[in-house]
């Protein structure tokens, strides 16, 4: 499990976490507690960097609580996974766009898969304060709460879709063994419903935290 505090990072804090999975091997990475993003004096970015390598037969969950964007914050989030070719894992990141009852803060995303060395999966979002201002390429309208999920391991099945009052999800193989769940909504248990339900019927629902 990950252990931080609710006071970082703040504005100008630059965090990274290097994980390496030996051939074989099997990490489970969570943590205690959903990470809240606080703003600086100034407007410095903060930073969260995650790289993980997976060896050969390898296997990575990584499924940490939400990121919450505090009102006023800027942030960045970049996670890059580097798989075996028969290497598998199950990624959650979750992101929470302000506190209850508050504007978000601004963040920008980066997720990016590679298995044997080519890309198997690759997604940037600007979300937020940063949405609002029109630069996002998939607008989240009213949602307050974003999920994605990438299962590598597992038939992938075909591409869905489910909605429901407040929010939306979709199911989106990117290989024959390897699929992406995206989801929005008004918050987090109305996201993990609908992904839960469009996940493969040849695996376990999808893990958090």
């Amino acid at each position: 499990m990950l252990v931080a505090t609710a006071a970082s990072p703040v504005g100008g804090d630059e965090l990274e976490l290097d994980v390496v999975i030996g051939s074989e091997a099997t990490a489970s990475i969570g943590s205690i507690g959903a990470m809240l993003v606080w703003p600086a004096p100034t407007p410095a970015v903060s930073s969260m960097t995650t790289t993980v390598a997976v060896g050969a037969g390898g296997r990575l969950v990584l499924a940490p609580e939400p990121t919450i964007t505090v009102r006023g914050s800027n942030h960045r989030a970049t996670t890059r996974v580097d798989l075996a070719e028969d290497a598998t894992c199950e990624l959650v990141e979750e992101y929470s766009l302000g506190r209850s009852g508050e504007a978000p803060g601004a963040i920008e995303t980066s997720l990016r898969v590679e298995r044997g060395g080519r890309a198997l999966f690759h997604h940037d979002e600007l979300l937020g304060a940063l949405a609002e201002a029109g630069t996002t390429s998939v607008g989240v309208g009213t949602a307050r709460h974003v999920t994605t999920a990438l299962i590598v391991g597992e038939v992938a099945g075909d591409a869905a879709t489910s909605v429901e009052a407040g929010g939306m999800a979709a199911r989106l193989p990117v290989d024959d063994d390897a699929v992406v769940l995206l989801g929005v909504g008004i918050d987090r248990p109305t996201v993990r419903r609908l992904i839960d339900a469009l996940r493969s019927t040849v695996g376990p629902p999808v893990r958090y935290g």
